[in-house]
């Protein structure tokens, strides 16, 4: 079957959902807000279907036009890592692994991963993937990216998949905090104190399960911050509390003047696991990339 949208197309179906408006993607585009509306009806003709309705002066999608936006933003981003990959491959790299980081996630050891892959694999690049921290494992599903590092409940066994180890939870607030005079802090104690968190939707294996819910424990008011600088940040500079696993806690609160504090008797913990695809076609890349981080994040079991 011929295939009736042209990529122009596919990039105005594209910038109309980012933007959310005519104007928006006009801007965006670069083009007259006349010559996108002839666009649009240029390309429900093609279908010979309505993509956007008009609802309180608003454009909205049709079903017909959310499918066509969902396969406009697998095929651009498919076509910009064709490019990117090649582009790469006139400096001697044959493949490319992209790799995404939860929110929990450091990046400390990310440096050392790209000197050992300089030396020991020049043939493949490393990208890190933006903007998939609070959903690495629907990434992976997209096809965004190629390995994932996520903490708390094992991915699904769908994945290939590597545990990386056990991590300890760790309190961490300001030196001058109220509770950085106790050795230890008991999951009653969060009660008093903003909390401050990447969002606030519940997850398996972190804070809220293993702290608050297991404790019935609520803490006073909850911030979500949304990345960890923000959250360190916050926390540094007020009363506010979080808990991260330690591998985070112990290379980033320093730099934010932070203090840690174990939690309860100490052995509340969550899991970290790589997770990468399965049937692809850089597989073995992205075993090799793998294999290197689980030796250079080096947790044991």
């Amino acid at each position: 079957m011929a295939i009736k949208l042209s990529v122009r197309q596919l990039q105005m179906i594209r910038a109309l959902e980012i933007a959310g408006s005519v104007s928006g993607a006009a801007v965006a585009l670069q083009v007259s807000q006349s010559a996108l509306s002839h666009r649009i009806r240029e390309a429900e003709r093609l279908l010979n279907t309505a993509l956007y309705t008009r609802q309180n002066k608003k454009l909205v999608a049709t079903p017909a036009g959310l499918r066509v936006q969902f396969a406009a933003r697998r095929v651009l981003s498919e076509l910009e890592r064709a490019e990117q990959d090649v582009a790469q491959m006139s400096g001697g790299v044959t493949t490319t692994v992209r790799l995404g980081l939860e929110a929990y996630a450091p990046h400390h050891w990310l440096p050392e991963l790209y000197q050992q892959l300089a030396i020991d694999c020049p043939h493949i690049g490393l990208e890190i993937a933006a903007d998939v921290g609070l959903n690495p494992e629907s990434a992976l599903r997209q096809q965004a990216i190629d390995i994932a590092v996520v903490s708390g409940v094992s991915p699904a066994s769908d994945f290939n998949c590597i545990h990386l180890g056990e991590d300890p939870l760790l309190a961490l607030m300001a030196s001058n905090h109220p509770l950085a005079c106790h050795a230890r802090l008991l999951p009653q104690m969060f009660a008093d104190f903003p909390y401050v968190a990447y969002h606030t939707n519940p997850e398996q294996g972190r804070e809220y399960d293993l702290v608050f819910r297991r404790h019935h424990v609520l803490p006073s008011n909850v911030i979500s911050a949304g990345v960890t600088e923000a959250v360190l940040n916050i926390v540094s500079d007020s009363q506010g509390i979080t808990i991260l696993p330690a591998w985070t806690a112990l290379s980033q609160g320093p730099k934010y003047g932070l203090v840690t504090r174990p939690i309860g008797d100490g052995e509340l913990t969550t899991q970290w696991y790589l997770a990468g695809l399965h049937q692809v076609a850089n597989r073995e890349a992205i075993l090799e990339v793998m294999q290197m981080i689980q030796n250079i994040t080096n947790f044991g079991d």
